[in-house]
């Protein structure tokens, strides 16, 4: 019998204010589904990242942090540049180039690629 295998993750985050979430990542070109009104899935290429309404979050004390592997993450700096929340990419010495974006819910999300070379 083969071992079973882990398909993907879609991690879930605290959103404040599913709308605002909602237009910071369709600006980001994620795809939005919000179903549920207090919940939301967003979507780009494989990646889905999920939402939860909680009103009482407190964005200093209980924000999330996750890692995305990416193709190229100088790439989307030059497609995000400007954006709100989107800070210029981080050369790290573990050999991968680091994109941070904060959404408004202080969620910070690392778009990673391997450096060049």
């Amino acid at each position: 019998m083969a071992e079973p295998r882990l398909l993907s993750a879609a991690p879930i985050m605290p959103t404040t204010d599913v709308a605002r979430t909602a237009a910071f990542y369709r600006a980001l070109g994620f795809a939005i589904d919000n179903g549920g009104g207090d919940f939301l899935m967003t979507r780009r290429d494989d990646v889905e990242l999920f939402f939860s309404l909680m009103p009482d979050h407190d964005p200093k004390r209980t924000a999330a942090c996750i890692y995305v592997r990416v193709t190229d993450a100088a790439a989307l700096y030059r497609l995000w540049q400007g954006l709100e929340g989107v800070r210029p990419p981080i050369d790290q010495a573990y050999k991968m180039r680091d994109l941070p974006v904060v959404d408004p819910d202080n969620n910070l999300i690392l778009f990673g690629s391997p450096l060049p070379g």
